[in-house]
């Protein structure tokens, strides 16, 4: 778990030094990646 949360951290501070313009796209990007961990996460608990 740790281990997500340090990749979470590491990928908003790399966010965080682009450019304004970049960070949106940036963001929906990350959202996108973390939605699927989460929909994978929940499909693998159901099937148990």
């Amino acid at each position: 778990m740790s281990d997500k949360l340090e990749e979470l951290e590491a990928e908003l501070a790399r966010i965080a030094q682009l450019d304004l313009a970049e960070q949106p796209a940036a963001f929906a990007s990350l959202r996108e990646k973390l939605e699927a961990q989460l929909n994978s996460a929940s499909d693998e608990a159901a099937e148990q």
